[in-house]
């Protein structure tokens, strides 16, 4: 299926990009926004989500509000050197430093691996609207990860920071 060009020139090159365009356009299909009562909202994905989905977007948010938790806590004891408490504050913000993406990615992975293997099993293959779901899901596992690592080290920079002032 090849272009055959009979036309040369300005005058060719236009006709040819008309036809083209008109071609393209043809094709094209409309689209319209879905309602507000059916769109997907991040509750929505949420309450979709498998049980042991939900429990590790509650923990991942809970470490990123017991990552403040624990920074809040800490500040009152910079100044009276309780450098033990200081040193388990900082060791619980970096364990949720270092478990938050893992964790958030481990539980995307486990949301693909089972919209895949579902969608696998269907016949014909389902479109963009019915995986949309899972790889919602699978992005906010992400991102909650992203969000308790992140508070994390903003926590632990900030409490070092001012155990470093304190020390000086």
């Amino acid at each position: 299926m090849g272009l055959k060009i009979v036309w040369t020139g300005t005058l060719g090159a236009l006709a040819m990009a008309m036809t083209a365009g008109a071609a393209w356009a043809q094709t094209q299909t409309a689209y319209t926004v879905v309602p507000a009562s059916e769109r997907l909202t991040v509750a929505g994905v949420f309450a979709d989500a498998a049980v042991e989905m939900k429990l590790v977007m509650l923990l991942l948010l809970a470490a990123a509000g017991a990552s403040v938790a624990v920074w809040g806590m800490s500040l009152g004891k910079v100044g009276k050197a309780d450098a033990k408490a200081l040193a388990g504050a900082l060791g619980r913000l970096r364990i949720v430093r270092s478990a938050g993406v893992p964790l958030g990615c481990l539980a995307a992975a486990y949301v693909m691996f089972a919209s895949f293997i579902g969608i696998s099993n269907v016949r014909p293959a389902p479109s963009l609207t019915v995986v949309a779901p899972g790889l919602a899901e699978a992005t906010l596992a992400i991102m909650l990860g992203l969000l308790a690592t992140t508070v994390a080290v903003i926590c632990e920079r900030h409490l070092e920071g001012r155990i470093r002032r304190a020390a000086a």
